[in-house]
């Protein structure tokens, strides 16, 4: 008999309106993440997080995530195949009491998800809802630098524009990156700000009393500690 070992898709998590379909990371994902950090030339960007933890444990390959439902799935992924706590060792600010906690992922987590609607500013009416292609995904993914990826993020959101009552539905992404370039900053503000409102969110926040002076703070989770491997 051939020494094979195949996982399943045996979990399922609800991202969004999705239902998703994942397994556990293998040794070879760990691996192959722990070789990749270990490099200091490596970029660590979403990408690469995406590519190595994310797409080889999802059963529809073509699956197309927000940049937060892509942060959930992995906080799935590695609740069942690492565990669904963590520890952390927290110093109180007040008497600096030291301690190490260990908290359930579960408790501390909070999503909302996205809710998009048509967003009006003068004689214009921008349709927005989620990215349709993987193509554009990937497009997303490898933009570098924080404030181009949010912008590039907020583009790919938009399917089609109104104009004095004139639908405009077929730019190109080039085309529609330099029309939004050329808006005025107060419409463009305006709009942009619109879109943050309807977009999903994530948080991972804590309450935290301490035990000697009973001071209270919430401790933000963001980037939880030994996520992973390490």
């Amino acid at each position: 008999m051939a020494l094979t070992y195949k996982a399943g898709y045996d979990y399922t998590a609800k991202i969004g309106d999705k239902e998703v379909k994942f397994k556990q990371w293998t040794a070879k994902e760990e691996r192959t993440y722990l070789q990749a950090i270990e490099n200091e030339k490596t970029e660590i960007t979403d990408k690469l997080i995406f590519d190595i933890l994310i797409k080889p444990c999802i059963e529809d390959k073509n699956l197309v995530l927000s940049v937060q439902e892509q942060k959930l799935l992995l906080i799935e992924i590695r609740k069942v195949s690492i565990s669904e706590t963590f520890t952390d060792e927290i110093e109180c600010k007040s008497c600096n009491n030291k301690e190490i906690i260990t908290i359930k992922i579960d408790d501390i987590l909070s999503y909302e998800k996205s809710n998009y609607k048509d967003i009006k500013v003068q004689d214009m009416t921008f349709h927005v809802g989620e990215i349709k292609t993987n193509k554009a995904k990937e497009r997303l993914i490898m933009d570098k630098g924080i404030i181009n990826y949010i912008f590039v993020d907020f583009l790919l959101h938009i399917h089609s524009i109104d104009i004095n009552g004139e639908l405009n539905d077929k730019f190109t992404f080039k085309e529609l990156e330099k029309f939004m370039d050329s808006l005025p900053t107060k419409i463009f503000d305006e709009v942009f700000e619109q879109y943050q409102l309807m977009i999903d969110s994530l948080e991972l926040k804590y309450k935290y009393k301490c035990p000697e002076c009973n001071e209270e703070e919430i401790i933000d989770y963001t980037n939880i500690p030994n996520f992973l491997w390490i």
